[in-house]
């Protein structure tokens, strides 16, 4: 039996974490340098951060391709959405919700990503993708190839991995024999307690009903080895956390199984860091934090 070489993930940030900064008192360039500061190398952008999307500017593109010169970062996965009710009405048809994919997979390409976050309309809080997904996401496979870029529908609480609609991403895309179609897993999956009370901010409120009581509920979580059949059809994992302590620990998420498991696996893919705690809208404590995230990361992965 052939030998598995470990995994060497790349260590990034999702702009997302800075997203109530950035166009108030943050420009992506300050973002850029605060993900390159905690010795990432990586970064995920959603197309909401793009001027002028879905048209950037020949100039934008240029500044963008500079700043990931000057900051040494490899783009890693653009987040966009398979979205199938942009207007009131009748739902969209399945070619327009194609032709919507094939502008953003081009658009990936001239800002150098290879992996997508694409967000399947969903129908409840645990994700569940709306009825007749696989008919669009199998008519855009042949473009995702075209522009080179890995469409992952994202895994994240009260989701579970083993939840059926992500059961049957796997199937899907094993029937298709495509590498081009996956799955993002969000680290809150493995999320299973809440996080504690955080000094200088308010106690986090429980509510018994309703979507975000669903949210809360802790009796919804992955196990670590859950996360084995998933890694040859995951290609970025968003990194989330709640809070790192002073001893740099995220203790609502198991993160030294899970990153041992995948690295004990070859998975060799993009980890960014998706900060989702409070204090998101405060630079200092917010840049502080991803720090902590990285030298969790770090210590765990060895580098």
């Amino acid at each position: 039996m052939e030998e598995i070489k470990r995994g060497h993930p790349q260590r990034g940030v999702s702009v997302y974490s800075y997203a109530p900064l950035l166009g108030v008192s943050m420009t992506l360039e300050d973002c850029f340098k605060d993900i390159y500061d905690t010795g990432a190398t990586c970064f995920e952008l959603l197309t909401s951060h793009i001027e002028n999307y879905p048209n950037p500017s020949k100039e934008w593109v240029d500044r963008y391709w500079r700043l990931c010169d000057k900051y040494k970062l490899q783009p890693a996965e653009l987040g966009h959405w398979a979205e199938s009710n942009l207007r009131r009405g009748p739902r969209m048809s399945d070619e327009e919700i194609v032709k919507e994919l094939i502008r953003d997979f081009r658009l990936a390409n001239l800002l150098g990503f290879t992996t997508l976050r694409t967000k399947i309309t969903c129908i409840n809080e645990f994700c569940d993708p709306e009825p007749g997904w696989e008919k669009y996401i199998e008519m855009a496979l042949p473009y995702a190839e075209k522009y080179n870029v890995r469409m992952a529908s994202e895994v994240h609480r009260p989701t579970t991995l083993k939840r059926e609609h992500v059961l049957r991403y796997l199937e899907f895309a094993k029937e298709m024999g495509t590498q081009y179609f996956g799955i993002n897993v969000d680290f809150g999956t493995f999320q299973d307690r809440p996080r504690p009370d955080i000094p200088g901010f308010p106690p986090q409120i429980r509510p018994k009903e309703g979507p975000i009581a669903t949210i809360l509920d802790f009796s919804y979580y992955s196990k670590p080895e859950d996360i084995l059949p998933v890694l040859p059809f995951c290609y970025t994992c968003h990194a989330k956390f709640n809070y790192i302590d002073e001893n740099f620990q995220e203790t609502t998420i198991p993160y030294e199984q899970v990153l041992n498991l995948m690295v004990e696996n070859g998975w060799n893919g993009y980890l960014v860091s998706e900060y989702e705690g409070p204090g998101r809208d405060n630079f200092e404590f917010l840049s502080d934090q991803l720090r902590r995230h990285h030298i969790l990361m770090s210590r765990i992965l060895g580098y």
